[in-house]
């Protein structure tokens, strides 16, 4: 078994009090090395029956057998470690101060980790894609559907035709109406969402080319698309929404019209020039 506290900080499909006792140790790991099992429940507001389980999730076969691995991680354990830089879980006791700083810090950690994932083969052939398509659609639900939104208006932006429905019904029926030239992007961070998947499954059957914008650890939606961008998936138990999620999909989405917009340079810029809402006519403001 890997560092014990590393696996604390990763692990995800914890119950809101189990993730209150991984809070509690990755900030007091120390301190709870030699506490009995009692009173890390006490310490955590929690029970020993959560503490129980935890160890279970962590793969640990008792609490005794926890203490000594906890004991063990520690002369290798830095805050470096967690999440992949200087960042600690938000905590429900945190001020406004702390809260600003490590959601701060979560998302460029995020940004910073999606961009190591990412496969530049892949990112180069997708937007070769782009630059060839007649029209791309986007396809995302919820806070996916607001990168969605952000992509269609960079599309707008260069005159490039786009569609972004957020109802069931558009989506299905934008994806059925396939013509030749199209390219489809579906975003969803799970990569678990039942509308998405179904449009996938719509234009696979159609062939359309098709992009996930999807979690890392493989899913749903990356086993049905041709292509696969990956984005960091250390997003938190109890994201609002979804935020250095959407944070690093954003990012991807800045860098994917970026190196399309290098592509066929000056006549983009002129497209950008002309769809630019800031421009004046005649002195008229």
């Amino acid at each position: 078994m890997g560092n014990i506290l590393i696996q604390m900080a990763e692990i995800k499909d914890l119950s809101p009090s189990e993730r209150h006792v991984v809070e509690y140790i990755l900030e007091h790991y120390q301190d709870a090395c030699g506490m009995g099992i009692v009173e890390l429940g006490e310490k955590t507001f929690t029970s020993t029956t959560t503490v129980k389980r935890l160890c279970r999730k962590l793969g640990v076969d008792s609490y005794t057998d926890f203490r000594m691995l906890l004991s063990a991680a520690q002369d290798g354990y830095t805050r470096q470690d967690r999440r992949g830089g200087d960042q600690a879980p938000v905590s429900r006791y945190d001020s406004v101060a702390e809260v600003l700083e490590k959601v701060s810090q979560q998302n460029a950690s995020s940004i910073l980790e999606t961009s190591r994932i990412i496969n530049s083969e892949v990112l180069e052939k997708v937007v070769g894609l782009m630059a060839q398509a007649k029209r791309i659609d986007f396809y995302g639900v919820g806070p996916s559907h607001v990168v969605a939104l952000d992509a269609q208006i960079k599309c707008m932006r260069l005159k490039i035709p786009s569609t972004a429905f957020s109802d069931r019904v558009s989506m299905l029926t934008s994806a059925r109406a396939y013509t030749e030239g199209v390219l489809a992007f579906l975003i969803s961070y799970t990569g678990e969402t039942d509308d998405i998947l179904e449009v996938a499954h719509v234009l696979r059957n159609l062939r359309v080319p098709t992009v996930a914008l999807t979690s890392s650890g493989g899913n749903a939606l990356s086993s049905i698309c041709a292509h696969n961008l990956y984005v960091d998936a250390s997003e938190s138990w109890d994201r609002l929404g979804g935020m250095s999620s959407r944070i690093s999909t954003l990012n991807v989405i800045d860098a994917l019209f970026t190196a399309l917009l290098n592509t066929s340079y000056d006549r983009y810029i002129r497209n950008m020039v002309d769809t630019c809402c800031n421009n004046r006519k005649n002195g008229r403001r």
